[in-house]
């Protein structure tokens, strides 16, 4: 059991000050699994209002440049991180997305964290991260 935080820019010009934040979950019968925000509702993959689950494969970009890995846990820090992704219908902004000041996919990634008991600091281009 593997999770990555990932993210990557925005299109120019948002990509000069925020970035999209998805975790992507590696289970142990090599699944791979890509948890995230959307600002559409129910566009594709497994939907839960803006949540989605594999709407876009684990490496795609958001459209301002290459995905990038933020962090990566394994052991007891990453089954909790599935746990809480397994439960995002309790996320409480599920049918609200709003860029900015949020709630967006940057405060879904907070949100797992925190419910997760997960440390990791998003940066200050993780807009919308203390919605």
């Amino acid at each position: 059991m593997r999770v990555q935080l990932r993210y990557a820019t925005l299109p120019f010009p948002l990509g000069l000050f925020a970035v999209h934040y998805w975790f992507v979950v590696f289970g142990p019968d090599r699944a791979c699994h890509r948890w995230e925000v959307w600002q559409t509702r129910n566009a594709g993959g497994t939907s839960i209002g803006h949540v989605h689950c594999d709407l876009k494969a684990p490496d795609a970009g958001v459209g301002g440049g290459p995905a990038r890995i933020a962090a990566e846990w394994t052991g007891e820090q990453a089954t909790r991180i599935r746990k809480v992704l397994e439960t995002a219908d309790l996320y409480p902004y599920c049918d609200r997305y709003l860029p900015w000041p949020g709630p967006n996919s940057n405060t879904f990634a907070a949100w797992v964290l925190r419910k997760a008991g997960v440390a990791h600091r998003l940066p200050g281009k993780a807009i919308g991260k203390d919605f």
